[in-house]
């Protein structure tokens, strides 16, 4: 008990000096005071403070968690003598006090009522309200926002002192819905315009929806030939005169400006520019190589407008690959919208990279031609690459490596091929060189995939709608697990990929089939015997899995590199993936036609002499991240699966059953330590604690602290069930009564290691509550040990068992 009270003294006494040494006026001298907070009120219920914050000139230290300033603590507990390293190096990674300037609050006021004026509140004003006290000064920035300004009435008149009045009157076509192609009608530009604005009667008089609707018609004209047509040539005349918060809108059209000479301009009508031929440079180094007009080709290839060179290595790519992935038109208008999916397109191909496209602009006659140059640098056609990680599974180190292989351009169509052998040793028992008693891995794998659909009866329009590849893959692995089972499984596949060239949100992925084959050369004694009839049949025997899925995935993220998007930068971002999968339904209409008996003692049937799994499987996941400000962010995940058994299976095999637990789960248990339900048993193995149901929900709030470090605190959700109860899964059985009482509960802190391309996290979570009915024992009058009673489900009422509620995970990538 002494023991216990020192230690207690000890903590406080070191709080209170940790205190101390940390006040937040540490290092703020005397006459002036610490900015401690910079914030913004505002009353309109359409805009926020995350809308304005941005605009504040002068912002008050960082606060991790929006609770404490992390990095101003870390300044302060640097001593004031430099010569000490340890002084520089908190000084150098925390942060030092901001200090209040009062010039930056009248910048500040004038910024925001700018920027609410933008907004449509046009009789916004913002009061500063500054607050100072114990040598720290609060500056509250009040906007008042007043009434909303609304749009009465748009209109787009476009004079012909701007576009020729041939264009003006009718020159765009208007295609009709649910018509054929050529079923359109001719319509003028102010018409053609007008179809699908942005701004409507009584919306909000915002320049960035205004801005919008530049970008929109912008777009509309570049698509239509104009190339050196930009925004900036398009203005708008608002009428406010005796209209109260009301305005009339006008969009109007500057006539393009062309420099006469070196220093006159004039005013001419906007042009519409024709692509005339096409010329695509595939081996081109601009370094190397020098002028394009100059280059040296060893191989050209015509097809019609279409030219393509080759240099040095010649024909190394199939020029049908290149046509494929260029979808600028000859002898049409000028095409934005065909720039970047070209651009896009041929920057999928892995052997080309450095994509550039330009024009050469001529005159012929009275139109304005185009030559397209198109050039691209090939990339290294192999690569080797070799990985070493540590891995720690449920308390247990081990260590894993492999070695890849690469060719980007196998068959001369930028076909990928990919071969990795890996293996990986993870001990499982105190003496880690005890390679017989450890857990041992090898496999290799390999795929091959083609930048285009292979599939027969495709239109040659929809393969173009669409950036498509075709992948083959397989794989080899030898695992051995000691006291369980040792096991090889061979699979291999076909599966296609696909999305809209012109929307990269979606994403479609077919598994066309996918064969498994499972083979179980031995399976310990000891582990077999606590196996149910049903988990060793269709989960530790030999087995086919024949299966097709599908998973449809959808997010508003802009992949990184990809142009021609006017998406903004969004606040929030999300992600959907739902996924189904089927199997065995082709192999029991083999075995019926062929009249295959089913086993008597299981009553399954087989193929080769070997039984096949029969079951469908669906997974849902959404997450979203809510951007706070630049340094703080709050991410959510809901999630849910389930897998049904029936035809030739009374039982999902086992790998492809759920479990929960682990990094990106509940992480308050390792993987395959949480569930199924309320189900515990002392000495379960990882095949008790899988199940056929499965729900997580997670939420977690990422706070930046300094240099490419990161915080994060985390509340889980979640567990398994199982639709069929067995003896072995007592408890574990999906209820609608009873369920909702099994949902484990864990929170926890994370640290992040933020390296731009790739993310490494070390997560520590703690069990709140424990779904599991783990008994209470206690000796009867016969020195029997029965039940008596259950323990508490509220583990965070004892806080300090760290061994039994504490699980520590490494792991890269967010969770979600």
């Amino acid at each position: 008990m002494k023991f216990r009270l020192q230690n207690i003294i000890f903590f406080i006494s070191f709080l209170l000096l940790l205190g101390y040494s940390c006040s937040t006026t540490k290092y703020v001298p005397d006459n002036e005071l610490l900015l401690d907070v910079a914030t913004v009120k505002v009353d309109a219920k359409d805009v926020s403070f995350f809308d304005l914050e941005p605009y504040v000139k002068q912002k008050a230290n960082f606060k991790t968690f929006e609770i404490f300033k992390l990095p101003l603590f870390m300044y302060n507990l640097s001593g004031k003598d430099s010569t000490k390293w340890y002084n520089r190096a908190l000084k150098r990674g925390g942060e030092p006090p901001v200090l209040y300037d009062s010039t930056q609050v009248e910048p500040t006021v004038v910024t925001l009522e700018r920027i609410m004026n933008n907004k449509g509140y046009l009789q916004a004003q913002v009061e500063p309200k500054i607050i100072e006290k114990d040598k720290k000064a609060k500056v509250i920035y009040d906007v008042k926002s007043g009434a909303a300004s609304n749009i009465e009435s748009y209109k787009i008149n476009i004079s012909d002192t701007v576009f020729d009045a041939g264009i003006i009157n009718k020159s765009f076509p208007l295609r009709r819905r649910r018509a054929t192609t050529s079923d359109s009608t001719r319509v003028s530009l102010n018409r053609y315009l007008s179809r699908g604005n942005l701004l409507k009667e009584g919306d909000r008089f915002d320049l960035d929806l205004l801005d919008e609707e530049r970008n929109r018609v912008t777009s509309i004209l570049r698509r239509n030939g104009y190339m050196a047509f930009n925004k900036e040539y398009i203005g708008f005349v608002a009428d406010t005169i005796d209209k109260e918060n009301k305005v009339d809108l006008e969009l109007i059209i500057y006539p393009f400006t062309q420099r006469i000479g070196n220093n006159d301009v004039t005013e001419v009508p906007h042009r519409q520019y024709y692509v005339d031929g096409i010329d695509i440079y595939v081996d081109y180094d601009p370094i190397a190589d020098g002028d394009i007009n100059h280059y040296q080709a060893t191989d050209t290839v015509t097809r019609g407008k279409y030219r393509i060179f080759y240099g040095a290595r010649g024909r190394y790519i199939k020029p049908f690959v290149i046509l494929e992935n260029c979808y600028i038109q000859p002898q049409s208008l000028y095409n934005e919208n065909q720039v970047s999916t070209t651009y896009n397109s041929l920057s999928q191909l892995h052997i080309l990279k450095n994509i550039n496209i330009k024009y050469e602009e001529y005159l012929e006659g009275d139109s304005t031609k185009l030559r397209c140059i198109i050039t691209a640098v090939p990339d290294k056609r192999q690569g080797i690459s070799a990985e070493i990680e540590g891995t720690n599974s449920a308390g247990f180190f081990g260590v894993g490596a492999s070695l890849g292989y690469v060719h980007r351009n196998a068959f001369k169509g930028s076909e990928l091929f990919n071969a990795k052998l890996r293996g990986s040793y993870e001990a499982v028992t105190p003496n880690f060189s005890s390679f017989r008693d450890n857990y041992f891995e090898i496999g290799g794998e390999t795929s091959l995939t083609f930048p285009r659909f292979l599939f027969p009866f495709l239109s040659h329009d929809l393969r173009r709608r669409l950036r498509a590849s075709t992948q083959v893959v397989s794989s080899y692995t030898y695992q051995r697990r000691p006291n369980y089972f040792t096991r090889t499984v061979f699979s291999t596949g076909v599966k296609y990929i696909w999305e809209n060239r012109t929307n990269n949100t979606v994403r479609h992925t077919l598994d066309l089939i996918e064969i498994s084959y499972a083979h179980i050369p031995r399976l310990d004694p000891r582990f077999e015997s606590t196996l149910s009839p049903n988990a060793k049949l269709y989960s530790f025997t030999d087995q086919f899995i024949v299966s097709t899925g599908y998973t449809y995935y959808k997010t508003n993220a802009v992949a990184p590199g990809l142009i021609g998007s006017n998406r903004r930068n969004n606040r929030s971002t999300y992600s959907l993936r739902a996924s189904v999968e089927t199997a065995g339904n082709a192999l029991a209409l083999v075995a019926a036609l062929a009249k295959i008996e089913r086993d008597p003692e299981t009553g399954s049937r087989k193929i080769f002499d070997t039984f096949f799994a029969q079951y469908v499987r669906g997974n849902i996941d959404y997450s979203k991240s809510i951007r706070i400000d630049d340094k703080n962010a709050l991410a959510w995940r809901l999630g849910g699966g389930i897998a049904y058994a029936y035809g030739n299976n009374k039982q999902v095999p086992f790998e492809k059953r759920f479990f929960s637990g682990g990094a990106n789960s509940v992480r308050g248990w390792a993987a395959r330590e949480l569930g199924p339900g309320a189900f515990y048993r002392a000495d379960a193995n990882f095949n008790d604690q899988s199940g056929d149901l499965r729900f997580d929900a997670n939420i977690e709030y990422r706070s930046k602290v300094f240099w490419k470090l990161e915080l994060a605190t985390f509340v889980d959700a979640g567990n398994i069930w199982t639709i069929r109860g067995s003896d072995r899964q007592d408890k574990g059985e999906f209820k609608v009564d009873s369920f909702y009482k099994q949902i484990a509960y864990a929170w926890g802190l994370g640290i992040r290691l933020d390296l731009e391309f790739v993310i490494i996290r070390l997560d520590c979570g703690w069990k709140v509550y424990n779904p599991a009915d783990i008994p209470i024992y206690r000796t009867d009058a016969s020195g029997y040990q029965v039940v008596d009673g259950y323990q508490s489900k509220w583990s965070i009422l004892k806080p300090l068992n760290f061994r039994e509620n504490t699980a520590w995970h490494i792991a890269v990538g967010y969770p979600f």
